[in-house]
């Protein structure tokens, strides 16, 4: 492990010092689209400096594990051997948290834990959380290696054998001596067909590349068609056959050879016809035999890496397009095409997009706008990647409510994604419409109750007033000519009449006759006139008289009016309890 960062300006000094906002958000859910990635991944806490989350592919790359380095100053320190790029690294981690800086495709060259040297082309995100920045940045790499090994062999290879190919061509027209010259001195292996005697002759190097002698292969084409793969068989002997023929100007093919122990390798085989007959039939061919094995490997892991991303480009769940300089549109993929309709032969250029996505003009120079700020930034790095969002018309005339968001790649070319948000945000708008009308129906509500709360006062007041007349009236218009009958001659019995209506009258009017019919409006009629007399100690034998009913009667009366105002089994007076309800 590289030696630790000290001093005053040290990082992780002056990541403590940072201030970074944090918003809420769902790592797990996050992380779960990046822990299965081919793409190496991690995710660091910026202010605590920690690895919250290490992908495979990132162990892969660097050889290091999550346990290995739990902070992003222990990865760099590990990965970057020279102190001052430790330093510079980490003050660029920094820069981009706090926006300050913005790495996209950085390429570095990284030391494995086993101590092998890779180029990595590094990218950082800020994480950003509804909008709102989070203390989180997410890392990858993209290990680019092969892709500049191959790269340089490809050219190298093919400058190689072009060369090689024509000069030797020459050397073998010019004289056989100079054949032989370069038989001998060849690093590759080298064979020459003599059409007329039917002879096929290897250099000793065809041999030692697949593990045989020289003797083994024999001087026929027999040995070397038999140790060539069975698949590869065809496409060799019909571009044998069309150069032989004269139908191209020289012999190339790349095919699968057997070597001694049964392995396989890729070989490069290149030749040229260079004797023909008055009749234009080959009468001599020379050619090379080139091991392309480890090239081939390297080819077909490139391809496989390039399929892979090809999948996911093509699989995205959004819309994707790629500007080159000119803002010619290179690429976009099905998504695209599926959310738009338009095809690429309609869209040559960022211009006709513009055209047909914002027909409206007014509004397409609002759009227009935005993409010339966007190509005014270019790659300035104190500017962080921004969303945008407009409404685009489809192929099919239909509208759709696009987001969109643009990356700089190499080569001044542009990388844009496109996310349908249409539903998304006519349900938020109609959400906002229903809050709306639910404030409205509230402060209807509130206005209605005030309304009725006036009225139920009102009603009250009026009940009150209602209640006093009926007293005025019945005392000055009624009560009088009880008066007036007591002093007139009455029976005993006719006198307990006019007792019962005078107290039934009081009673009508009385606060006991309110409370007694308004909290318990279960009571009979019979009950409320029989828990009248109770209440003005009245006998039961003189109620019996009274309401003309049998003495059993009022005890039966009397029995469920005490169980429904509860007083069973409880030593309470009814006459009592009655009275105290005055």
């Amino acid at each position: 492990m590289a030696k630790k960062i000290t001093g005053q300006d040290s990082i992780k000094k002056r990541y403590s010092g940072a201030k970074i906002q944090s918003g809420m958000m769902d790592l797990d859910q996050l992380w779960s689209i990046f822990h299965e990635s081919i793409i190496p991944t991690l995710i660091h806490n910026t202010e605590t400096m920690r690895n919250i989350f290490y992908n495979d592919a990132m162990e892969k790359l660097t050889g290091y594990g999550h346990g290995e380095v739990q902070d992003i100053e222990t990865w760099v320190e590990n990965i970057f051997s020279d102190q001052g790029l430790q330093f510079g690294v980490l003050d660029n981690i920094l820069k981009s948290s706090q926006r300050q800086l913005a790495i996209k495709g950085e390429e570095f060259i990284i030391s494995r834990k086993d101590g092998c040297k890779r180029n990595v082309e590094f990218t950082i995100y800020n994480i950003s959380h509804k909008k709102q920045p989070t203390s989180y940045q997410l890392l990858q790499g993209m290990d680019v290696t092969n892709h500049r090994t191959v790269q340089r062999e490809f050219l190298q290879v093919n400058q190689e054998l072009e060369a090689r190919v024509k000069k030797r061509t020459i050397e073998l027209e010019e004289s056989q001596t100079r054949l032989q010259m370069a038989l001998e001195g060849a690093k590759e292996g080298l064979w020459v067909i003599d059409f007329v005697e039917g002879n096929m002759n290897f250099s000793p190097h065809s041999a030692k590349m697949l593990g045989y002698d020289l003797d083994d292969l024999g001087t026929t084409s027999t040995k070397w068609d038999q140790i060539t793969h069975p698949d590869d068989w065809q496409k060799v002997k019909k571009a044998l056959m069309d150069h032989f023929s004269g139908a191209t100007e020289y012999y190339e093919q790349q095919y699968r050879a057997r070597t001694k122990n049964g392995q396989w390798k890729w070989i490069l085989g290149h030749g040229r016809v260079t004797k023909r007959n008055d009749k234009g039939e080959p009468v001599q061919a020379i050619g090379t035999h080139v091991d392309i094995t480890n090239l081939k490997k390297t080819e077909i892991q490139l391809r496989k890496s390039e399929q892979k991303f090809k999948l996911l480009v093509e699989d995205a769940p959004f819309g994707m397009l790629i500007l080159d300089e000119k803002q010619q549109i290179e690429y976009f993929n099905p998504k695209f095409h599926q959310l738009f309709g338009y095809c690429s032969e309609e869209l040559p250029d960022l211009k006709s997009w513009l055209l047909k996505a914002y027909p409206d003009k007014k509004y397409r120079n609002k759009v227009t706008l935005v993409w010339k700020k966007i190509f005014q930034k270019n790659h300035d790095l104190d500017e962080g990647v921004e969303q945008h969002q407009f409404t685009v018309r489809c192929k099919d005339d239909k509208e759709k409510i696009i987001k969109f968001n643009h990356v700089y790649l190499k080569n001044n070319k542009c990388l844009v994604s496109y996310e349908d948000v249409t539903a998304h945000t006519l349900a938020e708008k109609a959400v906002k419409e229903h809050e709306n009308e639910l404030e409205i129906k509230n402060k209807e509500l509130k206005e209605m109750n005030n309304a009725l709360r006036v009225l139920l006062q009102r009603i009250e007041k009026d009940k009150s007033e209602l209640e006093e007349k009926i007293l005025l009236n019945i005392k000055d218009l009624v009560m009088p000519y009880f008066d007036s009958l007591e002093n007139t001659r009455l029976s005993s019995h006719q006198k307990s009449y006019i007792d019962i209506l005078k107290s039934n009258l009081a009673e009508i009017v009385s606060p006991f006759s309110r409370k007694l019919s308004a909290s318990h409006l279960y009571l009979t009629p019979k009950e409320i006139q029989v828990a009248n007399l109770v209440k003005e100690n009245k006998e039961t034998k003189e109620m019996s008289e009274l309401l003309n009913i049998s003495i059993s009667a009022v005890q039966f009366h009397r029995h469920n009016i005490r169980k429904k105002l509860g007083l069973i089994d409880k030593k309470i007076n009814l006459h009592s309890f009655l009275q105290s309800l005055n």
